[in-house]
């Protein structure tokens, strides 16, 4: 059997995408507003997050004019421009005004495809200039997250006579919002948002004299004294380096409510790892918060590396897990299907309810928090478009499929996962697994005939649309798939080959 603990396989951190994205602002005093928009469930990477518009540098951004300046500046300022006009219809950055007409017809050329913005720029004599766009910070993504971008952030004011508007597609809606308004939003569970986009906000909170060079500052503020990454008001993620199975490089621990606080899955027992989760506990106990319980989804080594180490540490906090994984750690309390954790309410309430997940381990958790519509979905759906390995006998098929569609029983928006990145559209993701799944089935299905076939072979012709280097781990999830065929009458093992039943 597998251990996630065992299998410590070199992967380098992905190198971020140099992207930009352009602060759109108006009005100004107590009427300043931003807007931002809503991603759509249809996007990969952070569906249902808030967020400005913007996006990866494309080729043709390095061949835009943007007068005064050369390098990396003219190509990120460029990049900035072309997103705002794709995805807005506003233009940026030309120094004598266009009629709304011709944007409109530009843009839509643009989003067909009939042609590009430096083939439009040329064709109706745009002339860029970058003093409209100033640089307001550079933010990178953490190492943890499969798809990382460094990104610059330029504010820009509306051009007189121009209004954004958002064609639904990648983005979902747009709308101007007042800083302080949005904040209030995000700390009363109504929106989820990336860090650069909460410091951001409370940055334009501050007014407007100086927004650029205090925005500018932004990016090394928030990593001091530790890094805290609060996409939704009381819910802190602190992701850890830890030997998960590939191509996973961290688990996240969450740090969740307010003032009472359930840490969930300390994973990595690495010294330096905990000092960064124990300074992060110290400045959230700073804004009157403080360790209640740990909460673990399942015994698995990355899951539970630092459990040893938060219990010298804080000796009173009390542990808490499924009876099942009691069997492996030791625990204070028991936690069965449907039973809730009661935090002390701030904002609002914090109570969290445990929902059994069997199918990864047998006594895996997920917990939710319903007013926030979030899911701590340990390794029952992970980050990204990446699946989990069942691995039996602890990992069951059966159990698995029928664990994700218990949670589409739940009405859930906002996955917080053990590994890769939370991301909305929570119900979309989980119903792709479990498509994922049956499909998978499916073609197991057909690969087994009359005649026995030993796993390998069978492992060729299910598994040929995943890399070789990964088929010693879905292997086992092969393995997992044969057993609910067999358990059901659908196939049939002999001397360690496999038929059609």
């Amino acid at each position: 059997m597998l251990s996630d603990s065992l299998v410590n396989v070199s992967r380098p951190v992905a190198a971020p995408r140099p992207s930009a994205a352009a602060i759109l602002l108006r009005g100004s005093g107590e009427s300043l507003q931003v807007y931002w928009a809503l991603r759509s469930d249809v996007v990969s990477y952070m569906p249902g997050f808030r967020g400005f518009v913007g996006g990866s540098v494309d080729p043709g951004d390095e061949s835009l004019e943007v007068a005064g300046l050369t390098g990396d500046d003219r190509v990120l300022r460029a990049c900035a421009i072309r997103e705002a006009f794709e995805e807005t219809g506003v233009l940026l950055g030309t120094r004598e005004p266009v009629a709304a007409a011709t944007l409109d017809e530009a843009r839509r050329r643009l989003l067909a495809g009939e042609a590009g913005f430096g083939e439009l720029a040329r064709e109706h004599g745009w002339r860029f200039d970058g003093a409209g766009l100033a640089f307001a910070g550079r933010w990178v993504t953490p190492p943890f997250a499969p798809r990382r971008f460094e990104t610059a952030f330029y504010v820009a004011r509306i051009p007189a006579g121009q209004e954004p508007t958002v064609r639904v597609g990648e983005l979902e809606s747009g709308e101007w919002v007042r800083p302080i308004d949005a904040l209030r939003r995000w700390q009363q569970g109504y929106e989820t948002f990336a860090a650069p986009i909460l410091y951001t906000l409370i940055g334009l909170a501050h007014g407007d004299e100086g927004i650029a060079e205090r925005l500018a500052e932004a990016p090394e503020a928030a990593a001091a004294p530790v890094r805290r990454i609060e996409l939704k008001w009381g819910i802190v993620l602190q992701p850890m380096k830890t030997r998960p199975l590939p191509p996973a490089t961290h688990t996240n621990a969450y740090l969740v409510g307010e003032p009472e606080m359930a840490l969930i899955d300390p994973g990595s027992g690495e010294p330096e790892e905990l000092e960064r989760l124990f300074e992060l506990i110290g400045m959230l106990e700073d804004d009157r918060r403080r360790l209640a319980i740990v909460l673990l989804t399942h015994h698995h080594p990355d899951h539970v590396g630092g459990l040893a180490a938060v219990r010298e540490r804080y000796p009173k906090v009390r542990v808490a897990a499924h009876a099942e994984t009691a069997r492996h750690v030791a625990v204070d309390l028991v936690l069965g299907d449907g039973d809730w954790i009661p935090l002390v309410p701030g904002v609002g309430d914090w109570s969290l309810q445990a929902i059994h997940t069997p199918g990864h381990t047998r006594g895996h958790l997920c917990f939710l928090h319903p007013r926030t519509r979030s899911l701590f979905s340990g390794d029952t759906v992970v980050g990204g478009t990446g699946t989990v390995i069942i691995d039996p006998p602890e990992g069951d098929m059966a159990d698995y499929i029928a664990s994700l569609r218990r949670l589409l029983e739940h009405p859930v928006e906002t996955l917080f996962p053990g590994h890769g990145g939370p991301q909305g559209a929570a119900r979309k993701r989980i119903a792709a697994l479990l498509a994922h799944r049956e499909a998978r089935e499916a073609r197991v299905l057909a690969a087994l005939g009359a005649e026995p076939r030993s796993i390998p072979a069978l492992l060729e012709r299910v598994y040929d649309d995943t890399p070789r280097e990964l088929w010693p781990y879905a292997e086992r999830s092969l393995l997992a798939h044969l057993l609910k065929l067999e358990r059901e009458g659908r196939a049939r093992a002999g001397d360690g080959r496999w038929s059609a039943a």
